[in-house]
């Protein structure tokens, strides 16, 4: 139990909004992932994404051919300027990253401080230390609000950290803000940040009927002496007869409304993100048997991942609509392979800040080699194509017609679609006005050919929308001159 005074008052309902596994879940169609990046750590702990330095950061332990061992802090390019991969090292154990929301300072765990690094262009400069208490049982660190928040839990012994007591404390800010430890709890405490400063402590459970509580924070200015607004708690089960929350992973929706919490028993729980009431989760499940171990929104509030540890070639993670009224099958990968991992990690999942691109970090069955996976978003989204493009005659500066068919696959766009064109003539290129669609998919396009004979292009482009990818089509026309009428085909 959290030994917080802002946690007074727990409201309590016995049945949490999760989604079980659908009959037909298992068979549907999966998708073997590629090989992924090999991690050099031994070890995984925490994973956070800079959307301005657009690196992937992931700290952890490695070991050296020798036995040694050292922590790494290693921060992946996805785009931007600078290395493909950052990195600096630590004493070991190395555990818990996070990064400003400018990219400037990247923070890592120790167990007597946090490490603190300036970052510009992939090259990380040590900066001074960060003080926090004594940890020797794996830190967590989450930036939100304004302010860095961490956990801290001694070991108190040489078997582990089964008696020892746990914090979150906060560090100081260059604007007045004071370090403090603002919460304990018997058990370890995991933390996840949101947006507009919200911050969710999940304790863990210390036997199957423990009924620990999470809760969920706003970060305020700290005016008050309290940095910390709470808004809601919540606990799993309400007497103690069914197994309390076993905590993998959460993560707030775009908007901050919705909390959903991979639980090892439940799979997936959705929780008001302002209040943590239950909610009712319409996304289908991973399938039955997988053991949950992440979940993430992403940032532009269009896609809701969920990961776990499968056996086989069944799926370790969906990806679908963060909208679930969007009734489309998610798409589900399967990591099998020895260049790929075998399951998703706890905790190991995050999407680049436009939703183009999510990271996943998976792991050997072991948990000791771990690959950083690249999954591009828009392969969840339905194709879309351009068939049956014909055209009537050519003839240099005359009317021309051209027809042909937007095939969608999935659900119809909830707007009519409409169908870019370009005409390029030599080195002119002309952007004609947009071509309406027909509910059938059928288009038809009307042009007036410029006056010289020759290859006249255009280019059909479809922008996609929120269930389609984009395509586009090139039709090369020859034309020909007025005194010969004799139709071209398309080519």
């Amino acid at each position: 139990m959290l030994l917080a005074g802002a946690l007074a008052g727990s409201a309590l309902m016995a049945a949490p909004g999760t989604a079980s596994a659908a009959p037909d879940t298992a068979a549907a169609a999966v998708v073997p992932s590629g090989p992924g990046m090999e991690l050099s750590a031994a070890s995984f702990t925490q994973m956070t994404v800079d959307d301005i330095g657009k690196r992937v950061w992931i700290a952890g332990d490695r070991i050296h051919p020798d036995g040694s061992r050292d922590g790494e802090l290693v921060g992946v390019l996805y785009g931007g300027a600078g290395p493909a991969v950052a990195s600096a090292h630590t004493a070991a154990p190395l555990s818990g990253v996070a990064v400003e929301p400018d990219g400037s300072k990247v923070y890592a765990g120790q167990s007597d401080h946090i490490a603190n690094y300036s970052h510009e262009s992939g090259s990380l400069y040590p900066l001074d230390p960060i003080p926090a208490p004594a940890d020797g049982c794996g830190r967590e660190l989450v930036h939100t609000g304004g302010r860095l928040f961490f956990t801290s839990r001694p070991a108190t012994s040489s078997e582990g950290c089964t008696d020892a007591l746990s914090a979150v404390g906060v560090a100081a800010t260059a604007g007045g803000g004071q370090a403090r430890e603002v919460m304990y709890s018997y058990t370890p405490i995991h933390l996840e940040g949101g947006p507009g400063g919200l911050l969710v402590t999940a304790a863990e459970r210390w036997s199957p009927t423990d009924d620990p509580d999470l809760g969920i924070y706003r970060v305020t200015d700290g005016t008050d002496g309290n940095p910390l607004e709470f808004l809601g708690e919540r606990r799993f089960t309400e007497d103690g007869t069914d197994r309390g929350m076993d905590f993998r992973d959460a993560d707030f929706s775009a908007d901050g409304s919705v909390l959903a919490v991979a639980d090892g028993f439940r799979g997936t729980v959705l929780l008001g993100g302002q209040d943590a009431r239950f909610l009712e989760n319409r996304y289908a499940p991973l399938p039955e048997g997988v053991a949950p171990t992440a979940v993430a929104f992403s940032p532009d509030g269009k896609w809701f991942a969920q990961g776990g540890a499968a056996s086989g070639d069944t799926a370790d993670l969906t990806l679908a609509f963060a909208d679930p009224s969007v009734e489309r099958e998610p798409l589900r990968i399967s990591f099998e392979d020895e260049a790929a991992g075998h399951r998703v990690v706890p905790r190991g999942m995050e999407f680049s800040g436009d939703g183009q691109q999510l990271f996943v970090v998976t792991s050997d069955p072991e948990g000791t080699k771990f690959w950083l996976h690249t999954i591009q978003t828009r392969e969840a989204l339905a194709p879309s194509r351009f068939v049956d493009v014909t055209h009537g005659p050519a003839v240099a500066g005359e009317p021309f017609r051209v027809t042909g068919r937007l095939d969608l696959d999935g659900l119809a766009p909830t707007q009519a679609p409409r169908i870019t064109v370009q005409r390029l003539n030599g080195l002119e290129v002309t952007d004609l006005p947009p071509v309406p669609v027909a509910e059938d998919g059928t288009f038809v396009l009307e042009d007036v050919l410029p006056d010289r004979a020759g290859d006249v292009h255009y280019v059909l482009g479809y922008a996609g929308d929120e269930v389609h990818y984009r395509s586009e089509h090139w039709l090369v026309v020859d034309t020909v001159e007025a005194s010969s009428t004799a139709p071209r085909s398309g080519r």
